[in-house]
């Protein structure tokens, strides 16, 4: 059809001559292939005349973003549908979808599949989304991942050094020495350093290690610029603890932390940051990562990957000669 006079150049949208740009509605893509889907190796005239009015509104209502989704979605709908035809019951949304079919279906009719768990979760959000009466829990709350504290840098931990030899009275000089040496030197935060005893820290004829308790008991070998400060810290009848003396006060350790003085320009001590600095060192300095997580602690390293940007990167040469697998 031609357009009418005047009309030639200008848009076709309301409001102005420049056309806006309109994000496109994901379901309109997938629409057609919903409503076109036929399950591969099933029993036709099942599907036709029982499953499809089911489970094709289903797919519908539930506006997947892309086929691959989609194609999820109608697969575990289907195969629930058949199972629920089989056991007698009529396909009824709120029954269908209802969470004790759901875990019935998943554990007789997929008992031995190895997508049984992606059968489950996707059940599970499906019916979540769709029923209104069947008894479904909000799913939990995500357990947000841990975010390692960032590490001190090597000025900082310096001046955080000498700062402890300049505290006001001999209990807190010892204190902040320890916080210092346990958690820059052997990688033990609030969890770990307030436990450990005089006794706990072992000097070998070439290393000093530290006996570390719950949670995660290990033996830690300490970082050899921290060795001198921990056995002068050792000096101490063995019942003592290295930070707070004699006290068990659950509070000793903020008690002692706040009656640190520091420069005002100073960042305050924190013993997750003092962890960060030494995990960073390790893996600046190469540890392995095995290793360096039962050292410190550690369940896995995925953590780790929060200190990657402190951590500076090799020359390219030598990048690649480790990537080689070759002596740099």
């Amino acid at each position: 059809m031609a357009k009418p006079s005047g009309m030639k150049g200008r848009s076709p949208l309301r409001g102005g001559s420049s056309p806006r740009l309109l994000s496109p509605d994901p379901i309109a893509k997938v629409e057609p292939w919903i409503r076109a889907y036929v399950p591969r190796r099933f029993d036709r005239p099942l599907w036709e005349s029982s499953i499809r009015g089911f489970v094709i509104p289903l797919l519908l209502a539930l506006r997947p973003a892309g086929k691959a989704i989609a194609a999820r979605q109608a697969f575990a709908l289907t195969r629930l549908a058949e199972w629920c035809l089989s056991e007698g019951m009529d396909l009824d949304l709120e029954t269908v979808l209802d969470p004790d079919t759901v875990e019935r279906f998943i554990t007789t009719a997929l008992a031995w599949s190895r997508s049984r768990a992606t059968y489950r979760s996707d059940l599970r959000r499906i019916g979540r989304k769709l029923t209104r009466r069947a008894p479904w829990e909000p799913p939990p709350e995500p357990i947000p991942r841990r975010v390692l504290a960032p590490p001190y840098s090597s000025k900082e931990l310096a001046a955080f050094r000498k700062m402890a030899e300049q505290q006001a009275s001999p209990e807190r000089r010892r204190a902040a020495k320890a916080f210092i040496a346990l958690g820059a030197g052997a990688g033990l935060d609030g969890r770990w350093c307030t436990r450990i005893r005089t006794a706990d820290v072992i000097a070998g004829r070439s290393e000093v290690l530290v006996r570390v308790g719950p949670p995660r008991p290990r033996i830690v070998p300490v970082l050899a610029s921290f060795e001198a400060d921990l056995i002068e810290l050792a000096e101490h009848p063995p019942e003592r603890f290295l930070v707070g003396g004699t006290a068990t006060s659950r509070h000793r350790a903020s008690n002692l932390m706040a009656g640190f003085r520091w420069p005002p320009a100073s960042p305050s001590l924190s013993t997750r940051r003092l962890r960060s600095t030494w995990l960073a060192h390790h893996l600046t300095a190469g540890t392995r990562l095995p290793e360096l997580a039962r050292a410190a602690g550690l369940v896995g390293v995925a953590v780790l990957g929060d200190l990657l940007e402190f951590v500076p990167s090799l020359p390219d040469r030598d990048a690649i000669q480790q990537l080689r697998g070759a002596a740099s």
